[in-house]
């Protein structure tokens, strides 16, 4: 069995970084890239939804549609968004990134 000291980093080994520096701009365009994808995933998916059943995507907040068809649609629309989000978020940054 190895002792945990085998496990530590040697104190002379240095690990080499890629300094990263981000765009200014960026951090005012990725938000609303991210909200712009958010709303072009959302309409994707309803009208996806609309072709595939013949009816239109459920309202949440809709009385007459149950509590659980709303909670799944609600998971379906936001895990769809979040998605979305993150990808967006990830391409403007490695859009606007220089390696120094």
């Amino acid at each position: 069995m190895e002792d945990a000291t085998d496990l530590l980093p040697a104190e002379d080994v240095e690990i080499e970084v890629d300094e990263i520096e981000v765009n200014p701009m960026v951090h005012l365009i990725a938000p609303v890239a991210a909200i712009v994808g958010t709303i072009i995933v959302r309409k994707i998916v309803n009208s996806a939804y609309e072709r595939a059943t013949g009816h239109p995507a459920p309202q949440p907040r809709d009385p007459q549609v149950s509590l659980a068809r709303a909670l799944m649609w609600t998971a379906v629309i936001t895990t769809s968004a979040a998605i979305a989000e993150v990808a967006v978020y990830r391409l403007v940054n490695r859009i606007g990134e220089k390696r120094a």
